[in-house]
């Protein structure tokens, strides 16, 4: 798997003149990223200045980790699922791949926080009943950190497989609802023949939008709900780390 996701990602590195210009690894794309990505922590910061009450530093940390990791997997699988819908095996034609990423981030921004949202709840729900423990999201214990990040590990794996689910139903509606991809053109025409222009929409503005949106929703998801904070939790998890 990870053999193919690698093989993948660098295939669209190279990619060919048929993407009209559109290239999803190369530098200037990865720059792109990486702005998307401390945009994304500064949201974070700022939400965790609005709660109340506050989630002690290191809840908070783990809690972002993980939604940090889930997304990078999503942003490797993504760029996958661009791939393999743009370039299909069966000797199809060949499609924009930026097409299908703004597609892969139009619908993992909107309907897919609702389908993440329905796998982790049911994850969770089918593994408690089969008695594993500390796999509700947002529950680490008690400190020390080293006693946390077991909780951290298993909840992790449990995000990224809903996540991974998530993206599988979002390949399943790419492959049985074509007329998204018309759609996806449509709104990206104003973008052909410049590559610039098309990688900055589609890989800065529109997520830029999209994700700050997206990880303060899913940060909601992740952590503890106020109405919860009490189940299977200790006083110490729930006090402050860092002194007022």
């Amino acid at each position: 798997m990870i053999s193919r996701l690698l093989t993948t990602t660098s295939t669209i590195a190279c990619s060919s003149e048929d993407d009209e210009g559109c290239k999803l690894l190369d530098s200037f794309a990865i720059l792109v990223q990486i702005t998307l990505a401390s945009t994304a922590l500064f949201t974070l910061f700022y939400k965790r200045s609005k709660e109340r009450p506050q989630r002690p530093v290191i809840v908070w940390a783990l809690d972002v980790s993980k939604q940090f990791i889930g997304a990078a997997v999503v942003h490797f699988l993504n760029l996958a699922v661009s791939y393999i819908a743009g370039r299909p095996h069966n000797g199809g034609p060949k499609t924009n791949l930026c097409v299908w990423y703004f597609l892969n981030v139009a619908i993992d921004t909107t309907i897919g926080v609702a389908i993440l949202w329905f796998w982790l709840h049911l994850i969770q729900t089918l593994l408690e009943r089969c008695h594993v423990k500390e796999v509700r999201t947002g529950h680490y214990g008690p400190p020390p950190l080293r006693q946390m990040l077991k909780p951290w590990l298993k909840q992790t794996v449990v995000f990224i497989l809903a996540e991974s689910l998530m993206k599988l139903c979002v390949y399943g509606m790419f492959r049985h609802l074509p007329f998204l991809f018309s759609w996806g053109e449509w709104v990206l025409r104003w973008t052909k023949g410049n590559y610039k222009y098309q990688v900055i929409f589609v890989m800065l503005i529109f997520p830029l939008i999209m994700n700050v949106i997206q990880f303060w929703i899913v940060d909601t998801i992740v952590k503890v709900s106020p109405k919860n904070k009490n189940v299977d939790s200790h006083p110490e998890e729930q006090a402050p780390l860092l002194p007022k």
